[in-house]
């Protein structure tokens, strides 16, 4: 029998394959405001369309002592994915 985070696995890589339903994850994942987070999410949705990303990080690291993406990187590997940055109003605008 199959583990089931394994057959979890499988499915999500089956549902990210969508691009709506991949641009709804990245999404929801952006909402979470935790970068790591949001990292995961990315290679996620690289692997279930069959690419490998590499970030490339640079010498900032955040408070945590976590490596910080630069910008530019991260806009790289959306255009890899066939993505782009969309600007919304959030309710927090001052």
């Amino acid at each position: 029998m199959m583990p089931k985070s394994r057959a979890y696995e499988d499915e999500l890589m089956v549902y990210l394959q969508d691009s709506q339903r991949a641009i709804a994850y990245l999404n929801g994942a952006l909402e979470e405001g935790d970068p790591e987070f949001l990292l995961l999410a990315l290679r996620n949705v690289a692997r279930a369309k069959g690419k490998t990303i590499n970030f490339q990080f640079g010498d900032r690291v955040n408070e945590s002592g976590a490596l910080v993406l630069e910008w530019h990187e991260l806009v790289k590997v959306l255009t890899e994915l066939g993505l782009g940055l969309a600007v919304k109003e959030t309710s927090q605008a001052a």
